[in-house]
């Protein structure tokens, strides 16, 4: 299974959403190219190649199990950053994200947690501003790049998450 595949698996879940908070222009590269070994909480293990591209986003995966993420530091100390996923390129018609959070634990490894729409997550999303969609699957809206990012300030990682370790650059 594709680390595209893990992440759309975390999705169906509930989430964390918005239109187009955040561009190309916005995104930082704070995984460095390479060659990583990925786990989820299923104990899932792949390895996936991590490719920068020149117009900011980060490719994770290859051929069909690719997908392009951006990430936006939450802070000065470049340690957590909110993560946004796309399977394929934004157009003017499609603007949707959806958010994660990426916490750098060394040089080398990562975690990405998804926040889900329930619970004492969907309250911190929304008393920061989100609109709370019910339905199949919950929905926490966000409709400014500010409410997104003081709620992803609260959020405390736990539970699953995925974690990316490098095995070898480039």
């Amino acid at each position: 299974m594709r680390f595209l595949v893990l992440v759309a698996a975390l999705l169906l879940t509930s989430c964390w959403v918005g239109d187009g908070l955040y561009s190309n222009g916005d995104a930082r590269q704070p995984i460095p190219a390479g060659i990583y070994r990925t786990t989820s909480g299923e104990d899932r293990t792949q390895i996936e190649k991590v490719t920068l591209l020149p117009n900011g986003l980060t490719q994770i995966g290859d051929g069909d199990g690719k997908g392009f993420y951006g990430f936006v530091p939450l802070g000065n100390e470049n340690q957590r950053f909110v993560a946004w996923f796309r399977k394929d390129e934004e157009t003017p018609q499609d603007r949707g994200q959806v958010y994660m959070l990426l916490e750098r634990r060394s040089a080398e490894e990562f975690v990405i947690y998804l926040p889900e729409c329930k619970g004492d997550l969907a309250e911190i999303a929304r008393k920061a501003g989100a609109t709370l969609e019910e339905g199949t699957t919950d929905v926490c809206h966000f409709a400014t790049r500010s409410s997104l990012e003081t709620a992803m300030r609260q959020v405390r990682i736990s539970g699953d998450v995925m974690r990316i370790v490098r095995i070898r650059g480039k």
